[in-house]
């Protein structure tokens, strides 16, 4: 075959292909709008309840009440402090669940003192779980009250000259509500 026949048969081909996109393979299609109506999210958050946040020095009878500022009280092992407060839980979602956690990691200070207090979280009373677990937080209606407490305990095993005239500084710690979803 030469060359000029190759190139004939060549632009056939190309000609042959080139019709046959011009919807002579088309196939029938139809398109119809579905009916579902609108989807919309759900929220959760959460703010502290004015003049409800405390501390409490529990380890003595009667209890110390150190109102909204602990700065004064000189601890020491054995002590055990507790933060008191309300939040309002808003929330709507129909397979929402909730914990709170308390997180002490980026409260600053001295080291020994730092490492000498162990904190827990509870909601509403309940149980009481250490720093960084999540606490089941019970969604019943929204707006919801809870009440938060957050307990500070100075190991009472700290001996010798370990965290003496140290400090920490608890406007560090934070609370936070996060979202968990339900196991399947």
């Amino acid at each position: 075959m030469n060359k000029a026949t190759k190139g004939a048969v060549a632009a056939g081909a190309a000609a042959v292909l080139l019709l046959g996109g011009l919807g002579s393979y088309a196939l029938w299609q139809d398109t119809e709008t579905v009916t579902g109506g609108t989807i919309d999210s759900g929220e959760l958050n959460f703010d502290p309840v004015a003049g409800t946040a405390n501390w409490t020095e529990t380890s003595v009878t009667p209890n110390a009440d150190l109102g909204t500022d602990p700065s004064t009280f000189l601890i020491v092992p054995g002590d055990v402090l507790e933060y008191t407060t309300d939040y309002v839980v808003n929330w709507a979602g129909d397979n929402l669940r909730a914990t709170i956690t308390a997180d002490f990691t980026d409260v600053a200070g001295d080291t020994d003192l730092a490492a000498a207090l162990d904190t827990e979280v509870s909601v509403n009373g309940g149980t009481s779980l250490p720093n960084g677990s999540a606490v089941d937080l019970p969604l019943t209606t929204s707006p919801q009250t809870i009440t938060v407490a957050v307990t500070i305990t100075f190991d009472q095993a700290t001996a010798d000259l370990i965290a003496q005239n140290e400090s920490v500084d608890l406007n560090a710690f934070t609370l936070t509500l996060d979202q968990v979803r339900p196991l399947p």
